[in-house]
């Protein structure tokens, strides 16, 4: 589908919006002019006639037409002047000189209504005409006796050439057209500028996101100075978007890397047992110490295994089922499944547990938490420390913190900014075992914010690791 571009659009339609004003306006100017000049030739009009229709008189009981007696004596207001009148019953006509044998259009209203109206003359040109409907003037009553005017009502009609009235409107519309076009020419070049100056730094940004590839992801858009902000908005939010997009790219390029890294570890473990057994013959139960070893290495690829899984199905799931949970049991149960590796390590464990400790939330998941927190600590604590496990209960949230104490020597503390990445096992103390990928405690991280809560880790300087779980006491189905 072809799309035109913004810049067009505008171009195209303020050019026409402006071309219908300018034209609408015109008109209506124009039309302005044209009445004002017509309703001053109809008052000229108006009052010649005002004048000679009074010399419409009666004497000796007969309508006798002064006017024309007039207009033949002064000849400067005989020039142009059309008269006809018309006896309202017999037809009969007067005429003034100039119209020879030719007769005018004959218009009239009411009983002394002017009416005016457009009427070609008979030389062909265009005139402009009154039309009224009068009476005779009685002006002695001697001689007139028994003279009724209403009975002989005359129609007056008096008409005179426009050529000038239309020179006149034909220059003004000339005049019109010519400073419109000028104007509108003026106009268009104007918005074409404006647009053209506006719109080049929208064309810049859009040129560089036509030209750019896929290898250009994590590299933000330049946004010019002068880039409309409804515009520098969207770019923005774009720029944030790429930059999420970077991060996630290197993150899952850091995960498979990692993942790479750790399978290879326990595959090259396993290789080593059995090219060490196949070496030479050996007696039974080296073998079946060698397998043993080999197994647990299995084992422990398949934990891995088994991890990465949950990752996989944990993003894809979008709605859990709430239920009710008691942590004080729950965490009592898991510890027991973690005794006997806690026992090995002669640790002890001190219960500080709020007696109201419940809430609401996917058990299984936040039994994942549990289960990832207490093995962390289980497995990173200095032998013969005391593990502390402690919950509080606050406002809308229940508070789980699990504290242990690094192994003594350790040559420096750890950092626990990076506790939450996955894979990490920098130091010593949390590479003393080698049956931990590294991502338990990022998978924690991953389903506390599925669970809506949070998972923070510290550290004192006495070397106390404190791993805190934050556990709304009631999560929405919808999350």
């Amino acid at each position: 589908m072809n799309r035109p571009s913004i810049r067009t659009r505008l171009l195209v339609w303020t050019t026409l919006v402006t071309t219908f004003i300018m034209v609408a306006a015109g008109y209506i100017l124009f039309q302005s002019l044209r009445s004002s000049l017509y309703e001053q030739f109809d008052n000229v009009l108006n009052d010649a006639a005002t004048v000679v229709i009074i010399e419409i008189e009666v004497k000796e009981s007969k309508i006798y037409h002064e006017w024309k007696k007039s207009l033949e004596n002064n000849p400067i207001v005989a020039d142009g002047a059309l008269i006809q009148v018309w006896d309202y019953h017999t037809n009969e006509t007067t005429r003034a000189t100039l119209l020879g044998d030719n007769n005018l259009e004959k218009n009239y209203g009411a009983l002394g209504e002017r009416v005016f109206y457009n009427l070609d003359l008979p030389d062909g040109s265009k005139g402009r005409a009154v039309g009224i409907l009068t009476l005779p003037i009685i002006e002695e009553q001697s001689g007139n006796e028994g003279f009724l005017p209403e009975e002989h009502p005359q129609i007056f009609v008096w008409a005179q050439n426009t050529n000038h009235l239309q020179r006149t409107l034909r220059g003004a519309r000339n005049t019109f057209l010519i400073a419109g076009s000028v104007g509108l020419i003026l106009i268009w070049f104007a918005i074409f500028v404006i647009i053209s100056l506006s719109s080049r730094a929208m064309k810049t940004l859009v040129e560089e996101v036509q030209f750019r590839d896929g290898s250009e992801v994590g590299k933000p858009l330049s946004l010019p100075d002068n880039l409309p902000s409804e515009i520098a908005g969207i770019a923005e939010r774009f720029n944030s978007l790429l930059s999420k997009i970077d991060s996630s790219r290197k993150r899952d390029r850091d995960f498979f890397m990692n993942v790479a890294h750790e399978v290879r570890t326990p595959v090259a473990g396993i290789r080593a047992i059995i090219e060490q057994a196949l070496r030479r013959p050996r007696e039974i139960p080296d073998y079946q110490i060698r397998l043993q070893n080999a197994l647990e290495e299995v084992e422990g690829l398949n934990r891995l295994v088994d991890r990465l899984m949950k990752f996989g199905r944990l993003k894809r799931q979008q709605d859990f089922q709430p239920e009710y949970i008691d942590l004080i049991q729950l965490t009592e149960h898991l510890w027991k499944l973690l005794e006997p590796k806690a026992t090995q390590k002669g640790l002890s464990v001190q219960w500080n547990l709020d007696p109201e400790s419940y809430l609401q939330s996917d058990a299984e998941l936040v039994r994942v938490v549990v289960t990832n927190i207490f093995d962390n600590a289980v497995s990173y604590s200095g032998d013969h420390s005391t593990i502390s496990i402690k919950t509080i209960r606050k406002d809308k949230t229940l508070r789980l913190l699990i504290s242990n104490s690094i192994p003594p020597g350790t040559e420096k503390l750890p950092d626990v900014s990076r506790f939450f990445d996955a894979f990490y096992r920098a130091d010593s103390s949390r590479n003393q075992t080698g049956r931990h990928a590294g991502i338990g405690l990022s998978f924690s991280r991953e389903v506390m914010e599925l669970l809506g809560g949070s998972i923070t880790a510290s550290c004192s300087a006495e070397g106390v690791i404190t791993l805190e779980a934050n556990f709304p006491l009631q999560r929405s189905t919808g999350h």
